[in-house]
Protein backbone atom coordinates (compact mmCIF):
# COMPACT_ATOMS: atom_id res chain seq x y z
CA UNK A 1 0.00 0.00 0.00
CA UNK A 2 2.77 2.24 0.68
CA UNK A 3 4.44 1.91 -2.73
CA UNK A 4 1.20 2.49 -4.23
CA UNK A 5 1.05 5.87 -2.24
CA UNK A 6 4.43 6.86 -2.96
CA UNK A 7 3.21 6.30 -6.67
CA UNK A 8 0.47 8.42 -6.73
CA UNK A 9 1.92 11.34 -4.90
CA UNK A 10 4.92 10.94 -7.20
CA UNK A 11 1.95 10.91 -10.04
CA UNK A 12 0.36 14.14 -8.78
CA UNK A 13 3.58 16.13 -8.61
CA UNK A 14 4.15 15.49 -12.27
CA UNK A 15 0.34 16.48 -13.17
CA UNK A 16 1.23 19.50 -11.03
CA UNK A 17 4.10 20.53 -13.22
CA UNK A 18 2.46 19.65 -16.26
CA UNK A 19 -0.82 21.64 -15.73
CA UNK A 20 1.19 24.80 -14.54
CA UNK A 21 3.38 24.61 -17.67
CA UNK A 22 0.63 23.94 -19.86
CA UNK A 23 -1.40 27.08 -18.38
CA UNK A 24 -4.22 24.33 -17.39
CA UNK A 25 -4.43 26.59 -13.89
CA UNK A 26 -7.97 24.44 -12.99
CA UNK A 27 -5.81 21.31 -13.35
CA UNK A 28 -3.25 22.88 -11.77
CA UNK A 29 -5.85 24.01 -8.70
CA UNK A 30 -7.39 20.49 -8.74
CA UNK A 31 -3.74 18.95 -7.64
CA UNK A 32 -4.62 20.71 -4.24
CA UNK A 33 -6.98 20.07 -1.21
CA UNK A 34 -9.73 22.15 -1.63
CA UNK A 35 -8.26 24.35 1.45
CA UNK A 36 -4.92 23.47 -0.07
CA UNK A 37 -1.84 25.92 -0.14
CA UNK A 38 0.94 27.71 -1.82
CA UNK A 39 3.54 29.23 -0.09
CA UNK A 40 6.15 31.16 -1.61
CA UNK A 41 9.50 31.48 0.01
CA UNK A 42 8.26 34.73 0.56
CA UNK A 43 5.75 33.59 2.85
CA UNK A 44 3.17 34.74 0.11
CA UNK A 45 0.20 32.70 0.47
CA UNK A 46 -2.34 31.95 -1.82
CA UNK A 47 -5.07 29.04 -0.08
CA UNK A 48 -7.73 27.59 -1.80
CA UNK A 49 -9.16 27.14 -5.62
CA UNK A 50 -9.82 30.34 -6.20
CA UNK A 51 -6.45 31.79 -5.11
CA UNK A 52 -4.47 28.83 -6.89
CA UNK A 53 -5.96 29.83 -10.22
CA UNK A 54 -5.44 33.31 -9.69
CA UNK A 55 -2.09 32.49 -8.64
CA UNK A 56 -1.59 30.65 -11.93
CA UNK A 57 -3.67 33.47 -14.09
CA UNK A 58 -2.33 36.39 -12.92
CA UNK A 59 1.25 35.62 -11.47
CA UNK A 60 2.50 32.98 -13.54
CA UNK A 61 0.91 33.73 -16.48
CA UNK A 62 2.33 37.36 -16.99
CA UNK A 63 5.95 36.49 -16.02
CA UNK A 64 6.71 33.62 -18.08
CA UNK A 65 5.74 32.99 -21.68
CA UNK A 66 6.87 29.35 -21.45
CA UNK A 67 7.72 27.04 -18.95
CA UNK A 68 9.00 24.07 -18.05
CA UNK A 69 8.92 22.35 -14.06
CA UNK A 70 11.22 19.48 -13.72
CA UNK A 71 11.10 17.42 -10.37
CA UNK A 72 14.10 15.47 -8.86
CA UNK A 73 15.37 13.44 -6.28
CA UNK A 74 11.58 12.95 -4.71
CA UNK A 75 11.92 11.84 -0.72
CA UNK A 76 8.22 10.65 0.10
CA UNK A 77 6.98 9.37 3.75
CA UNK A 78 3.11 8.29 3.90
CA UNK A 79 1.54 7.96 7.27
CA UNK A 80 -1.66 6.51 6.55
CA UNK A 81 -4.10 9.32 5.13
CA UNK A 82 -1.32 11.61 5.22
CA UNK A 83 2.63 12.03 3.65
CA UNK A 84 5.15 14.44 3.18
CA UNK A 85 7.93 14.70 0.00
CA UNK A 86 11.06 16.58 -0.77
CA UNK A 87 12.13 17.50 -4.51
CA UNK A 88 14.42 19.31 -6.30
CA UNK A 89 12.77 22.15 -8.97
CA UNK A 90 14.53 23.43 -11.83
CA UNK A 91 12.39 25.48 -13.58
CA UNK A 92 12.96 26.41 -16.78
CA UNK A 93 11.68 29.58 -18.17
CA UNK A 94 11.77 32.52 -20.92
CA UNK A 95 10.04 35.93 -18.86
CA UNK A 96 7.35 38.06 -20.90
CA UNK A 97 10.60 40.26 -21.74
CA UNK A 98 12.42 37.43 -23.96
CA UNK A 99 14.99 36.50 -21.12
CA UNK A 100 15.49 32.29 -20.90
CA UNK A 101 17.27 31.33 -17.44
CA UNK A 102 16.60 27.88 -15.00
CA UNK A 103 15.75 28.91 -11.65
CA UNK A 104 16.99 25.85 -8.81
CA UNK A 105 14.17 25.71 -6.09
CA UNK A 106 13.22 22.92 -3.69
CA UNK A 107 9.54 21.96 -2.67
CA UNK A 108 8.86 20.81 0.86
CA UNK A 109 5.25 19.26 0.44
CA UNK A 110 2.70 18.04 2.63
CA UNK A 111 -0.14 15.56 1.22
CA UNK A 112 -3.47 13.70 2.31
CA UNK A 113 -5.84 11.82 1.09
CA UNK A 114 -9.14 13.54 0.27
CA UNK A 115 -11.79 11.29 -0.98
CA UNK A 116 -9.57 8.35 -1.77
CA UNK A 117 -7.09 10.30 -3.90
CA UNK A 118 -4.01 12.44 -2.89
CA UNK A 119 -3.71 16.03 -2.70
CA UNK A 120 -1.96 18.43 -2.14
CA UNK A 121 -2.17 19.77 1.42
CA UNK A 122 0.77 22.48 1.56
CA UNK A 123 3.18 23.00 -1.36
CA UNK A 124 5.99 25.03 0.34
CA UNK A 125 8.59 26.25 -2.68
CA UNK A 126 12.19 28.09 -1.81
CA UNK A 127 14.24 29.42 -4.40
CA UNK A 128 17.81 28.92 -5.07
CA UNK A 129 20.43 29.14 -7.38
CA UNK A 130 19.42 31.22 -10.52
CA UNK A 131 20.87 31.00 -14.16
CA UNK A 132 22.55 33.29 -15.71
CA UNK A 133 22.76 35.28 -12.70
Amino acid sequence: MTDDAVAAIERLKHEYCYAIDDGRYGDWADCFAPDGTFVMDDGTTFEGRDELEAFGRDVFDDAYVESAHTVTNAVVDVDGDTATGRWYLALYHETADGDSAVQQASYADEFRRVDGEWRIAEANVTYGVRLPR
